[in-house]
């Protein structure tokens, strides 16, 4: 039984390793483009780049010096943390920068949310993920 249990644990991790993969280059294309990811403080930002994120990235911690990337942006991509307080900012800011006429998408929060399957909880944890992200396409 701890072997099936331990391949369908090794299938998982290799699944979350290939979707993180395909992720963080969907992110580096939207970024190329445009796009810009909002988090909520360093931490997040730090994991983001150590995952292989390459594009714009602004914190909400660090939003009112840095706006204007956040208008000048194509779309602005919420990445809050997949908690129940994560949620609420993500809807609050959605709202907002709605209201302000920006673009925004929910849509690469809640695939992250999805895949991982409560394996984290926060985006600074995708830090512990950056070695299976080494290959990514920037």
């Amino acid at each position: 039984m701890q072997v099936e249990d331990r391949k369908a644990s090794e299938r998982k991790f290799a699944e979350f390793a290939e979707f993180l993969r395909e992720f963080v280059t969907e992110l580096n294309r939207l970024g190329a483009d445009g796009w810009v990811v909002l988090v909520e403080g360093a931490r997040d930002v730090r994991a983001m780049r150590d995952v292989g994120y390459t594009g714009g990235i602004v914190s909400i911690a660090a939003a009112k010096g840095s706006e204007s990337r956040l208008v000048n942006s194509k779309t602005v991509v919420i990445m809050t943390d997949l908690d129940r307080e994560g949620g609420r900012l993500a809807a609050r800011y959605a709202k907002a920068l709605t209201h302000r006429g920006l673009a925004v998408s929910l849509h690469q929060r809640r695939r992250l949310l999805a895949a991982s399957r409560g394996v984290f909880r926060h985006i600074e944890n995708l830090k512990r993920f950056s070695y299976l992200v080494a290959d990514v396409e920037i």
